[in-house]
């Protein structure tokens, strides 16, 4: 509510007033058949619920405060009339909410007396400079009745508690009637029955008209119903409790395995590179043999070849030799070294000298090498479906 509203209130603009008086006698003549029709309705469903003394006695197991629940009455209005401030119009309570008794004995809430206070320093700040700040104590008047109380902020705070609104309040609580249900159809009926074919709880008014044991509905007392179906919802809670824990263990291990689906991941990548490294290695250590034993067997030709070179430098030269001595003393008509010479010749080409000629392959004295790859085929095919990922 905005502090004009509240400033209004206390100087006489009080609404609640105007409301007051605008009741007449007819309106509280028919509360009070109101009220008369609530206790006949109350002792009804007393009698109905609990049986009377010549037909159903009342169970004496049956706890005084479920009883209780068979209390009806209007709790909007009953909240309304007593357990709300008159003025913020919400429900007292023990802290900001605490209803405070003026020396009037017209109570309203802490919270409601504070602004109060406030809104009524402010104003007498705002007619005058002689308040630089907000005064020590203020006059406010009570909304209903107008009497002016002088007061501090802490002589707010020490105002009495109204204890019958908080013995109401805490009687609310005890008597649980927040818990009560009441029928959808028939307002205001508590649902203390329960109708077995209809699974459904049913008030005193049901019973008569919409649930009649003739027409094969079977009506139980709401205590009765709970005595009986209490075991086979317990069984249901117990199968439910052991569904929930193996859902719970499967969770776990859910949880479990997403936590090390990476750890596998990197322990699995690692097997792999490892084997295909074995594997290279394996293939490396293989080409340098192949270079070796091709490295060595050239080597081996080329020694022989250069041996067979050598042979045929030393024959050439020595035929050259004998052919020019010869050819000179031919030319020179040395008759003594034409024999001599020619006898020399003739021995040089009766030494034979062993050089390995070409191979009937080849022509020359050519060297042919041939890489065998034979392997490489299966090799191939086998890498290719080499290793297997298995999982379980």
């Amino acid at each position: 509510m905005p502090y004009r509203t509240y400033y209004d209130l206390w100087r006489g603009q009080n609404p609640e007033d105007e409301i007051v008086e605008e009741m007449g006698e007819e309106e509280d003549l028919e509360e009070m058949q109101k009220l008369d029709e609530k206790l006949k309705q109350f002792e009804e469903d007393e009698l109905t619920t609990y049986g009377s003394s010549e037909n159903t006695p009342i169970d004496d197991d049956i706890p005084k405060a479920t009883r209780k629940r068979n209390i009806v009455f209007d709790e909007e209005r009953f909240e309304e009339t007593f357990l709300k401030c008159m003025i913020c119009r919400e429900v007292y309570d023990e802290d900001e909410k605490a209803p405070k008794m003026l020396p009037c004995h017209h109570t309203f809430c802490l919270d409601c007396l504070n602004q109060m206070f406030r809104v009524e320093g402010e104003y007498r700040q705002s007619l005058t400079s002689a308040f630089r700040s907000m005064p020590m104590a203020v006059k406010i008047c009570c909304p209903t009745c107008r009497d002016g109380l002088i007061c501090s902020d802490q002589d707010i705070k020490r105002l009495p508690n109204d204890t019958t609104i908080l013995e109401l309040l805490n009687y609310i609580k005890l008597t649980g009637k927040s818990d009560v249900q009441y029928c959808s159809k028939h307002k205001m009926q508590p649902l203390n029955f329960f109708c077995e074919p209809c699974i459904t709880p049913v008030c005193c008014d049901c019973t008569v008209l919409d649930h009649k044991e003739k027409n094969g509905h079977i009506v139980m007392n709401v205590e009765e119903a709970l005595k009986k179906y209490t075991p086979v919802l317990d069984e249901t809670i117990t199968e439910m409790d052991k569904s929930i824990k193996t859902v719970e263990e499967k969770k776990q291990a859910l949880e479990k395995a997403a936590e090390n689906i990476e750890q596998i991941q990197k322990e699995l990548a690692v097997q792999v590179r490892q084997t295909f490294d074995r594997i290279r290695d394996a293939i490396d250590e293989r080409e340098r043999e192949l270079f070796n034993m091709s490295e060595h067997e050239i080597d081996k030709k080329r020694n022989e070849i250069g041996d067979q070179l050598a042979i045929v430098h030393d024959r050439e030269a020595l035929l050259a030799k004998d052919r020019n001595n010869l050819k000179s003393a031919k030319d020179t008509k040395d008759i003594s070294a034409m024999f001599t010479h020619h006898q020399s010749a003739r021995e040089a080409l009766g030494r034979k000298v062993e050089i390995p000629g070409p191979s009937r392959a080849t022509k020359d004295f050519a060297v042919s090498f041939q890489f065998n790859s034979r392997a490489e085929n299966n090799i191939r095919s086998t890498i290719s479906v080499f290793g297997d990922v298995s999982f379980k």
